[in-house]
């Protein structure tokens, strides 16, 4: 079964015109013929996102590739 990691991601919020956080959560993705597991961002979830009106969230589209701790290669 796929792992999913959970992450707290801080930046700042041209929404909010301040610091916010969001939380980010990863899945696993397995490539044939790669030991190595791969990571990417699958659910956003943010307190504000009813309310906000960008298309694409600027601190989920500057998540790391690998949750904190998990995924090195």
């Amino acid at each position: 079964m796929p792992r999913r990691a959970p992450t707290i991601l801080y930046g700042d919020c041209p929404h909010l015109n301040k610091r916010h956080s969001i939380i980010a959560v990863y899945g696993e993705t397995r490539k044939p013929g790669e030991a190595v597991p791969h990571y990417q961002v699958e659910e956003i979830e943010c307190d504000f996102s009813d309310e906000c009106r960008l298309k694409k969230c600027p601190l989920a589209e500057n998540a790391p590739k690998h949750p904190p701790g998990i995924g090195f290669a």
